[in-house]
């Protein structure tokens, strides 16, 4: 996952939307994605055809523009140094680890010594 891209989207008709967008965010941050999106819609509608004309442009506006960044950066992308971070906390955690699926799995993949997944 530390090669891949990731799209957080949400719509509300009304609020909701921020801490829907942190869960989801925080969900892929956790999985190793290494870059994030997000896209948060207040359409004030409770299904498609109460949308209005102008907020559906934007949204085909907005969601175009994500496309064309994934698109554009496909392949080029590594992590970030936050997520760097965490996942050399895991390798630590994972030297002593009480989980010996989860040891026996990062040893597997020469994480556990110092091998990177993004590379």
């Amino acid at each position: 996952m530390f090669k891949k891209q990731g799209v957080c989207i949400t719509t509300a008709a009304g609020a909701g939307m921020k801490s829907t967008m942190k869960d989801m965010y925080d969900s892929l941050f956790f999985w190793g994605i290494a870059k994030t999106y997000k896209l948060g819609l207040a359409v004030a509608a409770v299904d498609w055809n109460g949308v209005k004309d102008k907020k559906k442009a934007q949204i085909d506006k907005s969601t175009t523009a994500i496309a064309s960044k994934i698109i554009k950066r496909n392949g080029h992308i590594k992590p970030g140094i936050k997520t760097k971070a965490m996942f050399s906390m895991m390798r630590l955690m994972q030297k002593n680890g009480w989980n010996e699926k989860d040891v026996n799995y990062w040893k597997e993949k020469g994480w556990a010594d110092g091998k990177k997944p993004w590379k």
